[in-house]
């Protein structure tokens, strides 16, 4: 889960602890039954399947629904099993042809608040799979459930499409660290998309999302040409907090023009941690990640949704 100017960083004391990567990022999974669908228990044992690529199968392990300080989280693994080539080494001080393939299993540990759908991607070295895979691969997988369900539904019954994006939640200091070597904006994107009963945090982009529902479009762009306030871009993409993704056309303080991409602001942060990530270590990670404000962050929608569902997710746990 990314965001904070608190950047969330804590130390072990252990001489043999390692330097994490914590990412913060907001999970949409949309559909209109998506608890039915995402935390039922044919869900749970299908999202555990295998998805083969050409080089790597990445695929989640050990999903399960947990109680942590009276709230129920997703929690999991997300593994990608490879290998790498071996093509030399140094045999007695001498160059040596020794080729070999060795099986590499780096995985990230995930935890989704289902009160609010936010989530922590913690990874356990620099090779585990990042949000992106994370998002594919859900993609993938809400697919084939969707598919294979609907072989059994009724016309009438079948279940719609799922939308899953997984956006990047940027950290104050992060923006603060990009726009400080902008001379000049041309132009200030934000990109917004379809959110799960969230709630925005300006006038302008809840009239926006009204629009978006008007028309019926999943996404939406607003351009806001020539601005000359930082200090406002930067209060609009960290109010944004995952909930749109921003982009900008600039030039920097060396007089080169220059396109600032969605997903250049960090939503990372290092942490210490005591040799691998395992599930006796949820409780901890969940507890940093909350004094992060916007961890706890709910929606009167979704706290709605949240209590009508705890006895389902209650359910599911034993």
């Amino acid at each position: 889960y990314h965001r904070k100017g608190n950047i969330l960083s804590w130390t072990k004391k252990a001489c043999n602890s390692r330097i994490l990567t914590s990412h913060l990022a907001k999970t949409m999974l949309l559909c209109s039954n998506i608890f039915l669908i995402l935390f039922s228990r044919p869900f749970l044992a299908i999202i555990s399947e295998v998805r083969e690529t050409a080089y790597q199968d990445i695929f989640f392990a050990g999903v399960e629904i947990k109680e942590v300080d009276n709230e129920y989280v997703m929690v999991g693994n997300f593994i990608k099993e490879t290998q790498y080539k071996v093509v030399t080494t140094v045999q007695e001080g001498v160059l040596a042809s020794t080729p070999a393939d060795v099986p590499t299993a780096p995985y990230s540990r995930f935890i989704v608040f289902l009160k609010n759908h936010r989530m922590v991607l913690v990874r356990n070295e620099t090779a585990s799979p990042d949000t992106r895979s994370f998002q594919s691969t859900v993609r993938d997988i809400l697919n084939q459930y969707v598919r294979n369900a609907n072989r059994e539904r009724s016309e009438r019954d079948k279940l719609p499409i799922a939308i899953a994006n997984i956006v990047d939640i940027p950290l104050k200091d992060s923006i603060a660290d990009v726009l400080k070597n902008v001379n000049k904006v041309s132009w200030f994107k934000l990109r917004f998309f379809p959110l799960n009963n969230d709630l925005d945090p300006g006038p302008l982009t809840q009239h926006i999302r009204e629009d978006m529902k008007k028309v019926g479009s999943k996404t939406t762009n607003i351009v806001f040409n020539s601005p000359n306030s930082k200090d406002g871009i930067s209060k609009m993409i960290a109010e944004s907090s995952g909930l749109a993704v921003a982009s900008l056309q600039i030039v920097d303080n060396t007089g080169e023009k220059r396109r600032v991409k969605e997903g250049s602001f960090s939503s990372t942060i290092k942490i210490e941690y005591e040799g691998n990530i395992r599930p006796n270590g949820d409780e901890y990670l969940i507890i940093q990640a909350k004094k992060d404000g916007i961890i706890s962050n709910v929606s009167p929608e979704n706290e709605r949704l949240y209590e009508q569902e705890k006895e389902h997710l209650k359910a599911l746990m034993s």
